[in-house]
């Protein structure tokens, strides 16, 4: 028997053994393939009380020889696999620092390696005992002839601290370790607790590619990029390789692929380059090894969008042969195609994550679609809340499909559109309210086209909200005052507003804005008398608002306010004396009175004149859009938003 003393501080060798138990197992498994080993066998005895005492890695492959047994253990990074690439058997050797023995020392205070080799015809066999209270000291048996074939037994007793090695997720952790030497070298087996590594049982689909990546002083290098996706559930990592599929370091994928199990293999000898540099675990400073992993992880990105995008349209085909898919036919616009795009991204999610959602009936499934459809239509905004509360997704479910959500840069598409094409279908609407010769016979003024238009006060300018409505001039006087902030003792007046001839006004909108001046204090009102359609505006009507500025006008307590007042007569058509006040020379088409002492101007409008400035406004959007309302569609607005406030002729 021999004593070898290891030639390093005894810290260093103890940082060796700060790894997790299967980080450790994987180091001792790659001495047995470095060995030539094509069978490795890892297994485990355990006491009465069912605790582990015993871990044994048995390997078929070369041994070590017995005159490199001293310098192998004395020299730690002496390792003669330091000198060679290649195996005796002409594999790529995966280690060439010697640590690999050190990590035994994580899984048991006591290790005892059993070797068998060949000296020239013979084969023999020889120990070597180490114990975790020296890591510095090393004990070699003598050597003697035996029968039995190469290979080499590690003794693992003393377990450290008690641990189950055949979990799920340890066997998963070997597979991925192990997965590309395995599909490189088919003729060897690993057997951990006597489970078969075997990446093909759990693989689902393994995909190749190739990057050029342009690194410093403008080198092209060339990396390849295996993904294997796995049945399985696991962590997703990256391996960083050589360009024969050793790992080297693994580093967390960076990417969320919501609903894929997988792990990456970037390889090239660039990477082994960095490994011996000892630069592979300093990505964030190193500028070259961040460009290479940001783009694996671009390509991964890449890999992942192409199958998310390809099992919709599987999932999509199915759920349209079921006859539950909500849509039909094909896109009418660029809009409903957006629409589907988003509706497919969540009904993939729901149908990934929510557990009994396959196993539900049609008829449910029908329901659920629906429900998803109608939100997006209306309110895209509202799907985290349909899916949270309705849907009840896991609460890691939604923030993954919030982030998928948010990449695809759909829902503030569709809410902007959406406000531009129930526009035009509004307008499309209005006009059949004011200019068919049937249907505005039968709208009412006040109880009909005024409550309908209340709520469209666009058609006027985008830069109007409506302040008051349906109100007599009194309350349009106070709803004034509070808007500009003057004294409540003005606030208080209860003092009515009254015509020439001592009557109450009432009008019909009244819309007011800040006008975009230094001076935040300047305001503008618009008031707007409606006329029903079927009656023009004559000198009767054109009086009526003018009584209504002069109202407003020889009231005192406007009299010191800086507002601009605007007065519109509305309907479909005007008389002949009031058509030529209104087209006079020097002055704006429909302005029968300018006042600017008062600040107050009166005008008389057609809708046709609103409805074709709406549409000059909304031109651009609607041919980006390639989306043209029709009757139908603009009568189905109206039904859908105010069928209470039509005509019965015209109601579901």
């Amino acid at each position: 028997m021999s004593i070898v003393e290891v030639q390093v501080r005894e810290d260093h060798l103890q940082k060796l053994t700060s790894c997790s138990p299967v980080a450790a197992l994987i180091e001792l498994i790659w001495n047995s393939l470095d060995a030539d080993a094509v069978d490795v066998r890892v297994q485990t005895r355990e006491n009465e009380l069912g605790v582990l005492e015993q871990i044994r890695i048995i390997d078929n492959g070369h041994g070590l020889s017995f005159s490199d047994a001293n310098e192998a253990f004395k020299n730690l990074g002496g390792s003669r696999k330091r000198h060679k690439h290649r195996t005796p058997g002409g594999r790529i050797y995966h280690g060439r620092e010697g640590k690999g023995r050190f990590r035994a020392f994580r899984l048991g205070g006591y290790v005892k390696w059993d070797t068998v080799y060949k000296d020239n015809q013979l084969n023999k066999r020889f120990s070597i005992e180490g114990s975790k209270e020296n890591l510095k000291r090393f004990e070699i048996s003598g050597e003697q002839e035996t029968e039995a074939s190469t290979g080499t037994t590690i003794h693992i007793s003393d377990i450290n601290k008690p641990f189950i090695l055949e979990t799920d997720n340890n066997i998963q952790k070997i597979t991925e370790e192990f997965a590309l030497y395995l599909r490189q070298y088919t003729d060897t087996k690993i057997c951990v607790a006597g489970s078969n590594i075997n990446p093909a049982d759990i693989e689902e689909e393994v995909s190749d590619y190739q990057l050029e990546i342009k690194i410093e002083d403008n080198i092209d290098l060339i990396f390849d990029l295996t993904i294997i996706e796995w049945s399985k559930n696991t962590k997703k990592t990256l391996y960083l390789c050589d360009k024969d599929g050793f790992t080297l370091h693994e580093t967390a994928a960076g990417i969320q692929a919501p609903g894929f199990s997988f792990t990456a293999y970037l390889k090239s000898d660039y990477i082994r380059q960095l490994e011996q540099e000892g630069m592979l675990h300093v990505e964030d400073i190193h500028l070259n090894l961040k460009k290479i992993l940001d783009a694996a992880k671009e390509k991964m990105r890449e890999h992942f969008r192409i199958k998310t995008s390809q099992q919709a349209v599987d999932l999509v085909q199915s759920w349209k042969a079921d006859e539950i898919y909500p849509y039909q036919g094909e896109p009418a616009s660029p809009l409903e195609d957006a629409e589907r795009q988003i509706f497919d991204v969540v009904a993939l999610n729901v149908n990934e994550y929510l557990p009994d959602f396959e196993k539900s009936s049609s008829q449910s499934k029908r329901m659920q679609f629906k429900l998803l459809k109608n939100a997006i239509e209306t309110s895209p905004s509202a799907i985290r809340s349909i899916i949270d509360d309705v849907l009840n997704l896991p609460y890691e479910k939604q923030e993954e499909f919030a982030e998928l959500l948010g990449k695809t840069s759909l829902e503030a598409m569709i809410n902007a559109s959406r406000v531009v094409t129930d526009r035009l279908e509004f307008l499309k609407g209005l006009e059949l309210l004011v200019f068919d010769k049937e249907f505005k016979k039968k709208t009412l003024e006040r109880k009909q086209l005024h409550r309908i238009v209340a709520n469209h006060t666009w058609i006027f300018g985008e830069e109007y909200n409506l302040a008051a409505s349906d109100q007599t001039l009194t309350t349009v006087l106070k709803r004034h005052i509070d808007i500009i902030g003057a004294d409540k003792e003005l606030l208080d007046d209860e003092s009515p507003v009254l015509r020439d001839d001592g009557s109450r006004g009432v009008i019909d909108l009244m819309l007011s804005r800040v006008i975009p001046q230094p001076d935040a204090n300047k305001k503008h009102h618009l008031i707007i008398e409606l006329k029903r359609p079927s009656v023009p505006i004559g000198n009767n009507e054109a009086g009526q608002i003018k009584d209504y500025a002069v109202a407003i006008a020889a009231d005192d307590r406007f009299r010191d306010t800086d507002t601009r007042w605007d007065f519109w007569a509305l309907s479909d058509d005007l008389s002949a004396s009031v058509k030529m006040e209104a087209n006079q020379t020097n002055r704006a088409p429909g302005l029968i009175l300018d006042n600017d002492e008062k600040r107050i101007r009166i005008w008389v409008k057609t809708w046709g004149q609103v409805i074709d400035s709406c549409q000059a406004r909304l031109r651009f959007f609607q041919e980006k859009l390639i989306y043209a309302p029709n009757e139908a569609s603009g009568l189905g607005y109206l039904r859908k938003m105010h069928n209470s406030y039509l005509p019965k002729e015209l109601m579901r």
